[in-house]
Order: structure tokens, then sequence, then C-alpha cells
């Protein structure tokens, strides 16, 4: 996963509770603590069995939602740019009169 330097969350969707319903306890803690390390540092953890699977589908939604994110960020900054240069170049203009 790429996070940004400002992204310092991820979600988690009421969807998976029926599939992480099939692990348990400790199973469910490592997977939470993989997910954790992973959408921090990228590091995927050695997990077996229904908690792999459920690591793969979970951090492939991961990964789309901060390519999603980071598109957020790219679009809104440029719309900043603009609206500042507008701003800032009406009011040069307005000087020059």
């Amino acid at each position: 996963m790429k996070k940004t330097d400002k992204q310092k969350s991820f979600l988690l969707y009421y969807d998976y509770r029926r599939h992480l319903a099939m692990l348990n306890d400790a199973e469910r803690g490592r997977l939470l603590m993989g997910l954790l390390d992973y959408g921090e540092t990228g590091a995927e953890p050695e997990l077996d069995g229904a908690a792999a699977m459920a690591f793969s589908f979970i951090t492939a939604q991961m990964d789309r939602d901060a390519e999603k994110y980071a598109d957020t960020c790219q679009k809104r900054s440029e719309a900043g740019k603009r609206g500042a240069e507008r701003r800032w170049g009406a009011e040069e203009e307005s000087e020059d009169i």
C-alpha cells in the first residue's frame, strides 16, 4: 500500500463482519494487527488459512481506497491552485487601474 504522508487511517467496512466471524479471536487479532502494519508501513504479515484470505481482500480494498484518496487530494490541490491564481491574478489587475 502506498500510504501518503497525510493518510493516518483506513476504512473497515461492515460487510467484512460475516467473513471475520469465521475467524477465531486469535486469528482476528493477528489479522487486525497485520492490517494496521500494512496500512502504516506496507509490511505484510505471515498469516495462514482464512486469515490470509481475509487479509488479501481487505488490503485490496485498502489499496483502492488509498488510490482514490490520493487522486482526490491531487484534484483538490489543483483546484486550490487554480482558485488562488484567479484570486491573486484578479487583485493584481485591479491594483493596476
